[in-house]
C-alpha cells in the first residue's frame, strides 16, 4: 500500500496558491495573492477522525443481497406515494415531500450488461404541467447521443396510447406531441424503453459517461424532461466545456439489476439489494428531490463509511487507495460543517464520494460527488500542485455545489456563474474557516490567478457557456466571478453578504434561481441599487434587460 503525500501545515498553505480546481479541471498556474476577508462565526464542532476501517468490495455487494427475496415492484407503486422517498431524506427535510407535489416522478427499469457496456432500461414519467399555460408537448434530453455514447428510443406511449417520436438533429432530444394539450395543473404518464451504448473512452464533457478500466460512470443516462422556461422547452446542447444538465427537481424510483460481483454507488438511499437471476443482483434506489440520478459501479471498490452530523459519508475507491479516501471524507465532513453553518441544512441522509475515470479533478450530482481516480493516487502527477492538495480543494468545491445547483438550481448553460462562482467562493470561506488567513489568501490567489490567464479582461461572468472562447470560462466563471462575489461584500458588507447568501440559499431553495433574482434580493438586502456594480461585473456594457 502506497503510503500518501504528507504535507506540514505551512507547504499545504502555500500550495494552495497554485490550486486549480473545479469540475472543468484545468492546469494550475502561478498566482498572486489577494487577501482574505474576515470570517464570520461558526459553530465550533468540528467531525471526529474517521476510524480506520474499509468494507472490502466483495462482501459489500454479497452481504447487501438477500437471498430468496423478491425485488420491489416499481409498476405497483403509487405516483403520488412519498414514504420511499422519505428515507432518502433527513428527517428535518421530510415537509418538502408535500410542498412538491407537482414534481415530475421517475420510474426507471434498468439491466446492466456484464462488461459494463450496455444498458437497457424502462422509464416511466409522470409530468405535471405547472406552467400558467396549456402545453401541446413534452421534451427530453437524450444526453448519451451527445456524451460519445449511444441511445435509442422504442414503444414511446402517452397515458398508454402510442405516441410518436420527433428528435432533434443528432437525436440529442425527444419531442413528444401530445393528443391534447396539457392545462395547467394537468398530469399526463410518458413511458418508453431505452437502450444505451456506453462509450469505453473519454470523450465529451470531461467523460462523465463512459466503462473505462473496469469502473463505469454513469451520467444522465436516462430520457430527461427538459425545462419549460420563458423561451418554451429548453432543449439547448451544452458546449463540450461545460456542465450537462439545466433541470427541475424530481423524484427518482430506479431499479437495477447488474452482475453480482458488481458494487454499485447511486444518489439518493439503496432500499433494497436482493439476488436476481443468472448471478445478477437487483438493486433499487431511491432519490428526490433531486435533479440528477448518477450511477457509477466497479467490482473492486472498497467501502469506506463514516458519520457527520447524522448524515452518513461513504467513499467508493480501490483497496490500497483508502488512505486518500478516509483523507476525502474528512474534508467532506468539514465541509458539510462550514456550509451548514453559512447556507442552511443539507437535506440528504447520504453523501458519497466515488472515484471514476474522468478528465475533470471533480463533477456534482446531487448526493454524490464523483471524483477523479487519480486524485486518490498519491503518486499521480498533476503538474506543480501536490495531489493531496487538489483532493482536499476539489472535495470542498464539489461538496459545495449540494447547494449552487443541488439546491439552488441556474441554467448552467446560460448562466454558469450563478452556481460555478457561488461553489468557488463558498470553496474560498471554507479555507478561511478550515485553515484560516493564510489558507484563505492561497485560494484567493488560485483565482486570481485564473483571471490573469485572459489579462485581467473583465469579461462578463454572466454570458453564457458557449459564449467563452479558450481559457475564458475557466478564467472567467471560475476565477473572476468569485471575485465579484466578495467585491458584492465590499459593497453590501460582509456580513451582510453573509446573510444574503444564507437568504439565497433559503428562498430559491428547490427551485431555479436567475442573475436577476440574485440581483433583486441583493438589493433586497442592502437597500441600494446594485445596477453599477452587476453591469461592471456581470452583464457588460450592454445589460440585458431584468
Amino acid at each position: 500500500m502506497t503510503t500518501p503525500v504528507t504535507l506540514t501545515r505551512a507547504a499545504r498553505l502555500l500550495a494552495v496558491g497554485a490550486l486549480a480546481l473545479a469540475a472543468c479541471g484545468r492546469n494550475p498556474t502561478a498566482t498572486p495573492t489577494i487577501a482574505p476577508r474576515p470570517s464570520t462565526a461558526l459553530p465550533p464542532t468540528r467531525p471526529a477522525a474517521l476510524p480506520n476501517t474499509a468494507t472490502p468490495a466483495a462482501s459489500q455487494a454479497v452481504e447487501a443481497t438477500v437471498p430468496g427475496s423478491r425485488a420491489l415492484d416499481l409498476s405497483a407503486i403509487d405516483w403520488d406515494d412519498r414514504a420511499l422517498f422519505e428515507q432518502a431524506l433527513r428527517p428535518a427535510e421530510a415537509p418538502v415531500l408535500d410542498l412538491l407535489r407537482g414534481a415530475s416522478v421517475y420510474h426507471l427499469t434498468l439491466t446492466l450488461a456484464a462488461d459494463l457496456t450496455t444498458l437497457t432500461g424502462h422509464e416511466a414519467v409522470r409530468y405535471t404541467n405547472q406552467e400558467a399555460a396549456a402545453l401541446d408537448r413534452l421534451a427530453f434530453h437524450l444526453h448519451p447521443n451527445l456524451l460519445g455514447g449511444a441511445m435509442t428510443i422504442s414503444a414511446l406511449t402517452v397515458d398508454g396510447e402510442a405516441a410518436e417520436a420527433e428528435y432533434a438533429p443528432e437525436r440529442t432530444s425527444l419531442s413528444v406531441p401530445l393528443a391534447s394539450p396539457l392545462a395547467p395543473g394537468a398530469q399526463v404518464v410518458v413511458e418508453m424503453d431505452f437502450e444505451v451504448v456506453v462509450p469505453t473512452d473519454m470523450t465529451r464533457n470531461y467523460g462523465v459517461l463512459a466503462a473505462v478500466d473496469g469502473r463505469l460512470a454513469l451520467a444522465h443516462f436516462y430520457p430527461m424532461l427538459a425545462v419549460f422556461d420563458a423561451d418554451g422547452w429548453n432543449t439547448a446542447p451544452p458546449p463540450p466545456w461545460s456542465d450537462v444538465t439545466y433541470s427541475d427537481v424530481s423524484f427518482y424510483l430506479l431499479q437495477l439489476t447488474a452482475p453480482a460481483g458488481l458494487v454499485v454507488a447511486g444518489g439518493g438511499t439503496r432500499l433494497e439489494a436482493v439476488a436476481g437471476p443468472d448471478d445478477t443482483q437487483i438493486l433499487t434506489f431511491a432519490a428526490g428531490p433531486a435533479r440528477d440520478m448518477f450511477l457509477a459501479a466497479s467490482a473492486d471498490y472498497a467501502v469506506l463509511t463514516t458519520e457527520a452530523a447524522g448524515v452518513t459519508l461513504t467513499s467508493y475507491a480501490l483497496p490500497a487507495q483508502q488512505p486518500s479516501a478516509r483523507t476525502a471524507l474528512q474534508v467532506a465532513a468539514a465541509a458539510l460543517h462550514d456550509y451548514e453553518a453559512r447556507y442552511g441544512p443539507y437535506p440528504y441522509r447520504e453523501l458519497d464520494l466515488v472515484a471514476i475515470p474522468t478528465l475533470a479533478l471533480g463533477v456534482e450530482y446531487p448526493g454524490l460527488i464523483a471524483l477523479n481516480q487519480k486524485l486518490f493516487d498519491p503518486d499521480a502527477n498533476f503538474g506543480p500542485t501536490p495531489v493531496s492538495v487538489l483532493l482536499e480543494a476539489t472535495v470542498a468545491h464539489e461538496v459545495a455545489h449540494q447547494w449552487f445547483y443541488g439546491l439552488v438550481g441556474d441554467d448552467q448553460l446560460d448562466q454558469p456563474w450563478l452556481d460555478e462562482s457561488l461553489t468557488q467562493y463558498a470553496t474560498w470561506r471554507y479555507y478561511l474557516d478550515e485553515q484560516g488567513p493564510p489558507g484563505a489568501a492561497g485560494f484567493a490567489g488560485s483565482l486570481a490567478g485564473r483571471w490573469a490567464q485572459v489579462d485581467d479582461a473583465p469579461i462578463p461572468i454572466g454570458l453564457p457557456a458557449a459564449a467563452y472562447v479558450g481559457q475564458e470560462y475557466s478564467a472567467i466563471i471560475y476565477g473572476r466571478g468569485p471575485l465579484f462575489i466578495d467585491a458584492l461584500g465590499d459593497t453590501l458588507g460582509q456580513q451582510t453578504l453573509t446573510d444574503f447568501l444564507r437568504d439565497y440559499a433559503a428562498t430559491y431553495r428547490w427551485q431555479i434561481a436567475t442573475t436577476a433574482d440574485f440581483q433583486k434580493l441583493a438589493e433586497a438586502h442592502c437597500a441600494c441599487d446594485l445596477t453599477e456594480l452587476f453591469d461592471a461585473w456581470v452583464y457588460g456594457p450592454h445589460p440585458p434587460p431584468l
